[in-house]
């Protein structure tokens, strides 16, 4: 209950609590917009993505809001202006899962492409200034960015779920504490309340699930899990190869030719063209020198300037670890090599 005080008179009265309806206040123009702006009125330092978020491959469902968290999890917002209903929860999760292939570029350029679509005018290097200033203090260092400006950071696979209504009951809350405390999902319930006080309207915010005490159960028993998978995330993919033997200075490693665009036996250029070796460095733009041309580049780098070179175009979206095979580990994928537990022993001689 909140009451409004009256110093002088040392008189309380009770500000009643309304619906939303009875307010004249809706999901979309009111509470969504509430979030993006001001997304800290959910209780925590995000970094608004997208709102009415749809960019899920053969489907026309909608995410009301995809943020970033300060922990580099990808925040799935679901919000209900009345009580959350029976499926929110499993909606929530869907959404979660459809944003779980997200990479970090893409994140950067769906970013880019809202808030431009908002008045703003964002390049590809504004952007990936304000994700690593967002990010560096988590991260515990200062983040780089690759070539096109963007920010140079491993999205976390993981997705949070936050879910914010009028009210939850316990359709949803069983579930939820049931996922939390079963399979350690990361979910959120926010209750959202408002009063009208003197012609205003006081928007009231409050973290149901976990509470406080379960929370810091919880972040007890994820901490060492969390402490090995956060030093993982921070750790580039070229030095956990590097460090595991996987690659050597000197390696040769091939493009895959399924990834990339689809061209004649005509257009098809010479075995260098597949060709890249193994720097050894670990800068960010310097791991491996393309056969093709003598010149260094990211294995990202690399993947796009291979597209670049067969279709003429600026490529976007790549992940140059999905296009590169390394021979001596049966050609599997620099991304699954390094997602996997191999190391030197199994490479083949």
């Amino acid at each position: 209950m909140i009451f409004s005080v009256d110093p002088e008179q040392s008189e309380l009265e009770t500000v009643q609590e309304q619906s939303f309806a009875d307010l004249d206040l809706l999901e979309r123009r009111d509470l969504q917009e509430w979030v993006v702006t001001r997304p800290e009125v959910l209780g925590e330092k995000l970094l608004v993505v997208q709102s009415e978020y749809a960019k899920f491959a053969d489907t026309r469902d909608r995410l009301d809001v995809l943020a970033l968290g300060r922990d580099g999890k990808l925040v799935v917002i679901e919000l209900k202006r009345d009580e959350a209903d029976d499926t929110t929860d499993l909606q929530a999760i869907k959404y979660a899962s459809y944003c779980a292939t997200l990479t970090a570029e893409e994140v950067q350029q769906d970013y880019r492409s809202f808030w431009n679509g908002r008045g703003h005018e964002l390049s590809p290097e504004d952007v990936g200034e304000r994700f690593a200033n967002f990010l560096s203090e988590s991260y515990g260092e200062e983040l780089g960015t690759e070539e096109e400006g963007w920010a140079d950071f491993n999205l976390d696979d993981k997705p949070r779920i936050l879910l914010a209504a009028g009210s939850f009951g316990i359709q949803v809350t069983a579930p939820v504490m049931w996922l939390i405390e079963e399979y350690d999902l990361d979910i959120t319930c926010v209750t959202l309340q408002a009063y009208r006080h003197k012609g205003e309207v006081l928007l009231n915010t409050r973290q149901v699930i976990p509470i406080q005490e379960a929370q810091e159960y919880m972040t007890r028993r994820r901490k060492k899990q969390e402490k090995q998978e956060s030093r993982k995330r921070r750790v580039r993919a070229i030095e956990v190869l590097l460090e595991r033997g996987i690659l050597v200075p000197g390696d040769v490693i091939q493009l895959g030719e399924e990834n990339l665009p689809p061209i004649g036996e005509e257009q098809k250029p010479g075995e260098n063209f597949w060709r890249a070796e193994v720097t050894g460095k670990t800068g960010r733009r310097d791991n491996f020198e393309w056969h093709y041309n003598g010149k260094e580049y990211s294995a990202t780098g690399l993947a796009k300037a291979a597209i670049e070179e067969l279709t003429d175009e600026k490529p976007t979206g790549v992940n140059g670890y999905k296009h590169l095979r390394h021979p001596g580990f049966e050609d599997r994928t620099l991304s699954e090599l390094r997602n996997s537990q191999m190391g030197a022993p199994e490479r083949k001689q």
